[in-house]
């Protein structure tokens, strides 16, 4: 029998169209990811550079942003993601705020962990932006630790997160500095991220990362 939520797992954080699946699958994570709590452990963590500040006092003194992200979440919400904690990160000019959400299924374990982002505009409305998948950000962190050996002054923020402005994509988004490619593939035995970082048209950054939270899936064709 297929585990709808499995399946609805793999559709929200766009594998479908990007991979081929299997239906009917078993998709066991064969580690969790780490908790997004651990973000306090300083320069190594992509997220120690945001702020991080608990959901009322976001929602307290933004109004709008609260609409936006009751409207975003509750998608992911019925396909049983659940908030990851009480807490949000800001940039530090606050026109970008994510909020944690993850994927836990009883006797499986944690598949999957989602920034949900959010960008306040130049007009001052709050729009949902790009979700990162687990997947995503340990593509991203793999990319900032090796950008760091080339340059460790530079706001890597501004090459690896998205704007608060532009046309949502499945598999890229632009950042102050330029875009970021991501596309996550299953096969029987392992998971990897395709990451490309671009600086303006250069390409600075690529490569495909073999991911340390694989699922294992198996059985027939969807």
């Amino acid at each position: 029998m297929i585990d709808l939520t499995r399946r609805n797992f793999i559709k929200n954080v766009g594998f479908v169209g990007a991979t081929t699946l299997l239906c009917g699958s078993s998709l066991l994570a064969q580690n969790t990811f780490t908790s997004f709590s651990d973000s306090d452990n300083g320069d190594e963590n992509i997220l120690s550079k945001f702020s991080k500040s608990a959901y009322s006092d976001a929602f307290l003194s933004d109004p709008e942003l609260l609409d936006c992200y009751k409207k975003a979440s509750i998608t992911w919400e019925k396909t049983g993601y659940e908030p990851s904690g009480n807490f949000c990160y800001s940039s530090n000019d606050n026109r970008l705020k994510m909020f944690p959400m993850h994927l836990h299924i009883t006797n499986t374990g944690k598949l999957d962990d989602v920034l949900l982002c959010f960008g306040k505009n130049s007009n001052g409305e709050w729009k949902a932006l790009k979700s990162l998948s687990g997947f995503d950000l340990e593509a991203l962190t793999a990319a900032m630790k090796e950008l760091k050996t080339k340059n460790n002054t530079v706001d890597l923020t501004s090459y690896l997160f998205p704007t608060p402005e532009q046309i949502l994509n499945p598999y890229s988004f632009e950042t102050k500095k330029g875009s970021v490619f991501l596309k996550t593939l299953l096969a029987s035995n392992q998971t990897s991220t395709k990451i490309i970082v671009s600086e303006g048209s250069n390409i600075i950054f690529q490569k495909e990362i073999i991911s340390q939270h694989s699922l294992s899936v198996n059985s027939v064709l969807v």
